[in-house]
């Protein structure tokens, strides 16, 4: 009786034991497939980045490329490239445009994501502009650079006869100070042909144009007095028609940074807290 008794509790404990190393055993095998899952599932995602990223690159047909050609048919220097899953851009010189992917549509207003809650289309003109801009060498610029460390540099859009052009000029000095260098591209508003056009084109071929163009903001510049350079180039119809690009038509309009437009005259504090915000 004993011995069946001491032999019953025995078994008892063979099967607790067998039971607890099942449940170990299980266990292991549960986490080892659990992590092959896991990594079968991240090795399968990376094809399908990979693919959603080409098949954006590959997302404009050949017919949609010549459809918006078509469409534009006196229009030079037409890019088209993918945006999204949903829409293409167009750049044609300092203009953009956002259409749907197959073309058929072109939108020439704001475009604005719901989601993100921002207007993608003024993004893709910022976008382009910079790099029109960046197309433009230095030295095809007037240049007022910050004094000190630079800190943000704009571009502004201006006229020699412009009231509020003059008056952002005479804050120059304050300014270059606060650490902002100021890129002038020249936009005479009365056009080729004019006084305008031949002052700026002088005081661009000067020997001096940062001085002789203090001196036109100031009224006190003469052409005749002055000294020029032999074979200039001005370039001042290429800064001319870049502003056409951008749709500028009103001086001061300055380029920020990040591509945007501002029009009007910001005063050097207004105008280096802007910058700061922007670069936040």
């Amino acid at each position: 009786m004993i011995d069946g008794y001491l032999l019953g509790l025995k078994m008892k404990q063979l099967i607790i034991k067998t039971t607890h190393f099942s449940l170990k055993y299980c266990s292991v095998i549960a986490i080892l497939l659990f992590v092959y899952s896991q990594t079968s599932n991240a090795q399968g995602s990376t094809p399908q980045i990979n693919s959603d990223k080409n098949a954006l690159k590959q997302a404009i047909s050949a017919q949609v490329t010549q459809k918006i050609t078509d469409f534009f048919p006196n229009s030079s220097e037409i890019t088209v490239t993918p945006y999204n899953q949903q829409l293409i851009a167009i750049n044609i010189g300092g203009r953009s445009f956002l259409a749907s992917k197959d073309g058929r549509y072109i939108y020439l207003g704001k475009v604005i994501d719901t989601q993100l809650k921002i207007d993608i289309s003024q993004q893709v003109a910022q976008n382009n502009r910079l790099k029109q801009l960046g197309k433009l060498a230095k030295n095809q610029q007037l240049i007022f650079p910050a004094t000190g460390e630079e800190l943000f540099a704009v571009t502004l859009f201006t006229d020699i006869d412009c009231g509020y052009c003059r008056r952002f000029h005479s804050n120059m000095a304050q300014y270059n100070a606060l650490g902002i260098t100021v890129n002038y591209l020249m936009l005479p508003r009365a056009g080729k042909n004019s006084t305008s056009y031949d002052k700026t084109a002088a005081v661009l071929c000067s020997l001096n144009p940062q001085e002789n163009m203090t001196l036109a903001m100031q009224g006190r510049f003469s052409a005749a007095s002055t000294s020029m350079k032999e074979n200039c180039q001005h370039h001042l119809d290429k800064q001319m028609s870049l502003a056409t690009e951008f749709g500028i038509s009103a001086t001061p309009t300055m380029l920020l940074p990040n591509g945007g437009l501002i029009e009007g005259v910001l005063n050097p504090e207004q105008l280096l807290a802007q910058l700061k915000q922007q670069s936040k």
